[in-house]
This record gives structure tokens, sequence and C-alpha cells, in this order.
């Protein structure tokens, strides 16, 4: 059942991002093709060609990116508000899927969201690049292959690469389950109930830096109640690739404990406090 409510909910997504993720494609090879008319000619130009062809694309193409952002998040806030929680609610939770299953394929649409975004950020800036000047951009690559043969790099660099991908990727879901739950808990109130989600994630936000400074606090007892020769000795004989190793382990960790209670906290809230009226 969870494939088929995800089918729905990327339906939604891609018929609305699609053309936006097109289009700055589609910029960033404008921008190319622009910089090489006018970079490649400087003085040639008029201040007004000059801006139409150098400078108002690139502005076109940022602010396009900022729009894609702007837009994803209304869509993350949108999707699960009025999917789950207004109109469309009275349709969605009559379908024979659990309650976790609904939160879970707007989750994830999410998540897929922002990773196809990410991922046309990147190839757009590519595109620019190869567009201007292909050769340029061949010989980066290959002058950053070649620097990378060289360093004294730890066998375990692409272990510590994933594993800096799924934090990344963790701390996306998790952050969108915060965000859903200060929607559940905002739709409690009676009334204002968007103010009382804006002032719900801020609660959550404040909630949790003061979990933080009280695990800072303890970490740095703990840290002053053992000697300083044997912490020199335990320094020593951690790497620097296992001591990054252990922190990326500890806030992926972290990470997925805090997703987990959003995720639970939230679905307990639409099972048993829902209220569609």
């Amino acid at each position: 059942m969870l494939g088929k409510l995800m089918k729905y909910d990327l339906r939604s997504c891609m018929r609305r991002f699609g053309p936006l993720w097109v289009a700055a494609l589609a910029l960033s090879v404008l921008n190319g093709l622009s910089f090489r008319y006018v970079l490649d000619a400087p003085g040639q130009h008029s201040g007004l060609l000059t801006f139409l062809l150098g400078i108002l694309p690139v502005m076109l193409l940022f602010g396009l990116f900022f729009a894609i952002a702007i837009l994803s998040l209304v869509f993350i806030c949108e999707r699960f508000y009025k999917g789950l929680l207004g109109s469309e609610g009275y349709l969605m939770f009559t379908l024979p899927a659990p309650v976790g299953a609904h939160i879970a394929s707007k989750g994830l649409t999410a998540l897929i969201l922002e990773i196809i975004s990410g991922v046309v950020a990147l190839a757009s800036g590519a595109l620019l690049v190869t567009v201007y000047h292909p050769e340029g951009f061949e010989d980066g690559i290959r002058q950053a292959l070649e620097m990378l043969r060289q360093l004294d790099l730890p066998a375990s660099l692409p272990w510590l690469i994933a594993e800096g991908l799924l934090l990344g990727l963790v701390t996306a879901a998790a952050e969108t389950l915060r965000i859903y739950l200060a929607i559940s808990l905002g739709h409690l109130a009676k009334k204002h109930r968007v103010a009382c989600s804006l002032l719900s994630y801020v609660g959550i936000g404040i909630v949790l830096n003061i979990l933080f400074m009280f695990g800072v606090n303890a970490a740095a007892s703990g840290f002053r109640a053992v000697s300083g020769v044997s912490i020199l000795t335990g320094l020593d004989s951690l790497s620097s690739a296992g001591a990054a190793a252990s922190a990326m382990g500890g806030a992926l960790f972290f990470e997925l404990l805090l997703g987990t209670v959003y995720f639970l906290l939230s679905r307990w809230i639409l099972k048993h406090k829902l209220n569609l009226e």
C-alpha cells in the first residue's frame, strides 16, 4: 500500500517540479552560452547587452533555484497538511492503509524531491561550466583526480564519504518529520492552527537546544573526570579517519533517534487525536 500512496504523491511532485528542473537545466546551458559570448570578448559589447547576456541569465538562474527551495518547503508542508489534515484527509484515511504508511509516503516523497533538486543543482553547475569552457572543465577534473592520487588518503575514505551521504539523507528525513510533528501539534489547536504549527516547530527546536546543552555539559563533566594521561593515550590510539567515522556514526544515531521520535509522535497524534472538522 505504501507504493500506491507514494505513486500518488510522486505524481503530484513531478507535475509541479518537473518543469522547474527542466527550466533550471536549460538556463544553465543558456548561461554557459552567454558567458562564452560576453566574457570571451570583454569590452566589445554595450552595457545593456552585457547585462542582458552576462548578468540577467545568472540572476534568473539563482532566482529559479531560490524559488525551487521555497516551493519545496511549501510543497512538503502542503502535502502533509492538506493530504492528511485537510479536506483530502477524509478520502486518504478511508484507504486500507495504516497511519504510518501515510506519513512514510509523504516523508519519502519529500526526501526524493530534495535529492532530485540537489542533483539538478549539481548538474546545472556542471552543464554551465561545460558549455562555457569544455576544455577547462575536463582539465579541472583531470587535475583534481591527479591531486587526489598524490594525497595520502586513508583507505576508509570511500566509507567515510558513504557515511557522510547517509548522514545527510537521514538528517533531511528527520528534519522533514520534525515539520510533520509541528504541523500535527498545531492541528490540535482549535484556532490559528498555522500559527500554532510555527510555534510548535520553534518549541521543538528550543527543547532540542536545551537537551543538547545538557548533553554537552554531561560530556564535559565526564571528560574532566578522566585523567589527562588516559585522555592523551586514547587520542593517540585514534586515527583522524576513525575519529571522523565515530563522530558521524554518533550523529547518524542521534538523527535516527530524533526521526523515530518525530514519526512515532506524529503517528500517535494522527491516530488518536485527528480532527478533520
